[in-house]
């Protein structure tokens, strides 16, 4: 086994900082909680309290087998785990503070000098921010040490324990009125005799007809898919029963608005939004990324708040490309990874190597999707369908499984639900009338931020249309045409000198060719 041989630096009655000397080989004698090192010397177990209290100055700690470092840092040899260890402890402050609830052990915490900045200067932070994953280059670590002035250095790390207790605190105390709030929480409900009952099943009542007239004006082309989406979302929400969450699969090619739904969907309901590109993901025995990397994300994007990341909204995106299609064996690896993900599980989620929490993806709001090009071509054919509404096909499981997915999967995955692809109308309503319309935002932005009106000719909207439909780009292609077109248009009006001078700026289709090309007009 090895351990961290650390060296003890009193800070305060209740204080240690303990810092990292080297790397120890040897053993760990549970029943009397101390490492023996394989010069036969005995070390105490840094969060020991009869350690601390003694003239003893060196401890160990982070003790770990050879298979657990070189798991931990996917290392080829134990050299080069050890080398990775020992740049992990190096790279974090370690405390020790007395736990009053067990006398016999000190609670360690190890903190990045980013974490203890900012405990210092915000006393408001989370709790969970001193999760020490953050890692800081070994130089700034180095000179924080080299510091001539350790008074000062201790006074601040005694303040940031102190914040840290504080916040700990306030965090149990803010758990404790969120489950006391979330217990008062229900839905009511007519039982038979008329009487309101409440339903305590019920985790989030959704108002549908408003989530979906949300979604309308700013998604173009999709109602009937929006509808099916949110319908989804919202039942997900009226169950605590696993066995009832389903996982919507999203279908239709590059620009028709499934990711920017999902963006809006959790932008609306107030949760977090993760995207992730399935095929990074690698399966078990092959080298790549995994679930934790799912999930860390999540975790952040839920400013590392564990309850807020267990609602999030994770869009499993280019779920196509793990399709087994004869040229990766890796694939069904994955796809066998995605099972217990979609099942819904308690991971253990390693933020560093000594810092894991605990995140349950039951009641994850998880949406897979891509484009799944080939299946709609040859449902197209089949159908004789062109480029345009998709109203009648359907893809059925055996369709996906002929795609290349394992029945194992492809069982999970429910509804299937087919975006259309975008008609020159559809893009046409996008730019005139969208909540999310480039132009209309961007005429928006002149005039709150200039005092300008944009105005357009019809053949500058119709320039547009041509070039994204000639692409075949979807909704995608819109936004970058037209802030391109404009891009002298805002240079001019940015200019000190030209401020208050213009009212209005019409642009048309030479624009699009010679965005210096277009008319100015005085106030």
């Amino acid at each position: 086994m090895y351990a961290m041989l650390m060296k003890k630096v009193y800070l305060s009655n209740e204080v240690y900082l303990f810092n990292p000397v080297t790397v120890v080989e040897g053993s760990l004698n549970e029943e009397y909680g101390y490492f023996l090192d394989k010069f036969n010397n005995q070390f105490c177990l840094i969060d020991d309290v009869d350690f601390n209290t003694s003239e003893t100055m060196e401890g160990v700690y982070f003790v770990s087998t050879e298979e657990e470092l070189i798991s931990k840092y996917g290392a080829v040899n134990i050299e080069e785990a050890l080398k990775y260890y020992q740049d992990d402890v190096f790279g974090n402050f370690t405390f020790g503070t007395y736990n009053y609830e067990d006398e016999e052990k000190l609670d360690i915490y190890q903190l990045s000098l980013y974490d203890v900045k900012e405990l210092v200067s915000n006393p408001k932070l989370n709790s969970s921010y001193y999760n020490g994953n953050i890692s800081i280059p070994k130089r700034k670590l180095y000179m924080l040490t080299q510091l001539k002035d350790e008074k000062a250095l201790r006074d601040f790390i005694n303040q940031s324990i102190k914040d840290m207790k504080e916040i700990e605190k306030q965090e149990k105390e803010r758990k404790k009125e969120e489950e006391a709030a979330s217990n008062k929480v229900s839905v009511v409900t007519k039982s038979k005799d008329g009487s309101n009952v409440k339903n305590k099943n019920i985790r989030r009542d959704i108002d549908t007809d408003e989530l979906e007239a949300y979604l309308k004006e700013r998604i173009i082309g999709q109602d009937a898919q929006i509808e099916s989406l949110v319908t989804v979302i919202s039942d997900n929400y009226k169950t605590s029963d696993p066995h009832l969450i389903e996982r919507p699969l999203i279908m239709g090619p590059s620009g028709v608005g499934k990711t920017e739904t999902l963006k809006l969907l959790a932008e609306y309901l107030e949760i977090p939004f993760t995207k992730y590109s399935t095929p990074t993901l690698s399966g078990s025995g092959y080298v790549g990324k995994d679930i934790d990397d799912i999930l860390k994300m999540a975790y952040q994007n839920a400013s590392r708040n564990i309850k807020k990341c267990e609602e999030s909204l994770i869009f499993l995106d280019e779920f196509d490309k793990i399709a087994n299609r004869g040229l990766e064996v890796s694939d069904v690896a994955v796809q066998n990874l995605l099972l217990n993900f979609l099942d819904g599980t308690v991971y253990d989620v390693g933020l560093t190597s000594y810092d894991k929490i605990k995140i349950d993806t039951t009641f994850m709001n998880i949406v897979l999707g891509g484009a799944f090009v080939d299946i709609l071509k040859d449902k197209n054919k089949k159908l004789g369908f062109n480029n345009s509404r998709k109203e009648d096909l359907t893809v059925t499981d055996k369709d996906i499984i002929n795609f290349g997915f394992i029945p194992e999967i492809v069982g999970r995955i429910s509804p299937k639900i087919m975006y259309n692809n975008l008609t020159k109308e559809d893009l046409k309503n996008i730019l005139k009338q969208g909540k999310l319309s480039p132009i209309l935002l961007k005429q928006q932005f002149y005039k709150d931020v200039y005092g300008v009106d944009l105005a357009y000719t019809d053949d500058y909207i119709d320039g547009i249309l041509e070039i994204a439909t000639s692409n075949d780009t979807g909704a995608r292609e819109l936004k970058q045409l037209v802030y391109t077109s404009l891009l002298d248009v805002s240079h001019t009006l940015q200019s000190k000198s030209n401020r208050g001078k213009f009212g209005q700026i019409i642009v048309g289709k030479e624009t699009l060719d010679d965005n210096k090309v277009y008319t100015l007009k005085k106030r």
